[in-house]
């Protein structure tokens, strides 16, 4: 989406760059590219609420950044004593624990849980956690805003199912999924290189995002002013 390699040196340490970050102007080395994402999911982390005091966090296992997810937030929660990760999945998509286990640090174990027809906050809840994780990419995420203003339809984007008291984390979702397998090899992370499913919303938002690369930024800005005007006009009819 957003990356062109090249040969221009890194803005922060003039050595070569490996992408430039057509929405915010920079030319970023690996190193620096690591860093960055690194400081935007704690930013992201902590404006959604933290990740709060209990040493259990729910996951739900969907997109294509599960695994590189995982990874991440082991270092983030890596100091943490005794925190517990459970991976809540559908079906047959049952994560495999054994490809997830090498890129943790210790002191954090995995369970997993099949949702099995319950509600999410149920699942959260009955798992001993008040926090839910989300994985979704800025791609996945723009997409789904994009896709519901094209059908017309924005109860989807308006209306997330009500989890209360359990407060959603999205740690990637001002993550281009490209720039996650930019920085997968330095940071001995793991993530698919599957191509993405090529649907028609999925195929005109890269067009969009070739020439205007700030379009999935806007998509999931509009998407909260929405919400919020929405939540504010709720508040003054009660």
């Amino acid at each position: 989406m957003s990356m062109i390699h090249t040969r221009e040196p890194c803005v922060r340490c003039r050595t070569p760059s490996i992408i430039h970050q057509r929405y915010s102007g920079r030319y970023l080395c690996a190193v620096h590219l690591t860093a960055d994402v690194l400081v935007r999911v704690k930013r992201s982390i902590r404006l959604d609420g933290g990740l709060g005091k209990k040493p259990v966090l729910a996951i739900i296992w969907e997109g294509q950044a599960c695994l590189s997810l995982l990874s991440i937030l082991g270092q983030v929660i890596g100091t943490r004593p005794g925190m517990e990760l459970v991976l809540l999945y559908n079906g047959c998509d049952c994560p495999d624990v054994s490809k997830i286990f090498p890129h943790l640090p210790s002191t954090i174990t995995i369970r997993t849980e099949e949702i099995q027809g319950r509600s999410i906050r149920d699942c959260v809840r009955m798992a001993g956690a008040d926090r839910l994780v989300r994985c979704t990419t800025l791609d996945e995420e723009a997409e789904l805003v994009l896709g519901a203003l094209l059908s017309g339809s924005c109860t989807s984007i308006l209306h997330d199912p009500d989890i209360s008291p359990v407060i959603c984390l999205r740690p990637f979702r001002e993550i281009p999924l490209d720039e996650l397998r930019l920085i997968a090899p330095d940071m001995n992370i793991p993530i698919g290189n599957e191509a993405y499913p090529d649907t028609d919303v999925h195929t005109f938002l890269s067009s969009l995002t070739r020439n205007h690369p700030s379009v999935p930024f806007s998509l999931i800005r509009y998407q909260d002013r929405l919400c919020d005007l929405e939540r504010d006009h709720l508040h003054r009819a009660g």
